[in-house]
């Protein structure tokens, strides 16, 4: 039982009520331009509120044609696409386009979701930058990338190990959502983090993107232990080398056990943090996923019938 529980059940005054990450909340507003179409039209409250700020106005969006491709005849620059390029030229002409994402409750619904938003934020400046006590299970440990983009080619480095819980306690508050722990790889050589581990530690609360993030963390002590396996240094310097940046952000990706977000870095856009997805099993097209498919057909079929078909 991890110190923050026992803590509660000592106390006298009643529980906290568990927070949920509304930041992360996709439920909340859908958008129809089709940059979201990937993610079925749901966009985080975080995105539409903090990044674009486009409730309940909207945002501009201005589509980019040109009159000779779109009646195919080709470019006379050569050029498959509309692009910065083509500002100058006599066939290009923009649509001006004006999205507004939409709410999906109702009115009742819209100022339950604006009292809860409101007490996350007030929770979110009651504990920003200071350090707090967190006790949780690990559901995931990943190696932490970073793709490097140069003018000759692009590196990928590796920037330590990611520990993921999903349900924890932050000081004495339920906090039923993902919160992310960055840890060296010095860190994960001594104390082989693995999941389903149960940790009680000390670490300075941050927000970045909408997420939470416990940022160096000490004096963590391993409650419980379940399961032998833990990444290595060397495991995660091999898939360095043999895994691949994926071409584009697929949804069913970011729930893979075999990939992780890469911060970009580049020299061409450095006040720009763009995000790319990368592949631990070298895969570089999503839709011929020969892993995704594997773990499909294995919960579909129980291990004895598989034999059988086989």
């Amino acid at each position: 039982m991890n110190k923050n529980l026992l803590r509660l059940l000592d106390s006298h005054s009643p529980p906290k009520p568990a927070l949920i990450n509304q930041y992360k909340r996709q439920d909340v507003f859908r958008c129809m331009h089709d940059s979201h179409d990937r993610f079925n039209n749901a966009v985080s409250v975080y995105h539409v509120l903090k990044v674009k700020n486009c409730f309940p106005d909207g945002c501009t969006f201005f589509r980019w044609k040109c009159r000779n491709l779109n009646k195919g005849i080709p470019c006379h620059k050569k050029f498959q696409h509309v692009g910065r390029l083509c500002f100058s030229c006599r066939y290009f002409y923009d649509i001006k386009e004006v999205n507004r994402p939409e709410f999906t409750f109702g009115e009742k619904e819209f100022q339950l979701f604006q009292n809860e938003l409101r007490d996350f934020e007030s929770w979110l400046d009651s504990v920003q930058g200071k350090q707090v006590e967190l006790s949780g299970k690990i559901t995931s440990v990943k190696p932490e990338f970073i793709l490097k983009k140069g003018n000759k080619r692009d590196q990928v480095l590796l920037d330590g190990f990611l520990l993921t819980l999903n349900e924890c306690f932050i000081n004495l508050i339920h906090f039923k959502d993902q919160v992310y722990a960055p840890i060296s790889i010095g860190a994960q050589n001594r104390l082989h983090y693995a999941r389903e581990d149960s940790i009680d530690c000390r670490g300075y609360f941050t927000v970045s993107n909408g997420m939470i993030i416990i940022r160096s963390i000490k004096g963590v002590e391993i409650t419980e232990s379940k399961s032998p396996e833990f990444w290595t240094e060397s495991r995660a310097r091999v898939v360095q080398k043999t895994g691949s940046v994926l071409p584009r952000q697929c949804f069913a990706c970011y729930s893979c056990d075999r990939s992780s977000l890469l911060q970009v870095i580049s020299d061409a856009m450095p006040a720009a943090r763009p995000r790319a997805l990368f592949c631990f099993e070298g895969v570089t097209e999503p839709d011929l996923c020969g892993y995704r498919a594997g773990r499909l057909l294995t919960f579909a079929c129980p291990h004895d019938e598989f034999d059988v078909i086989v």
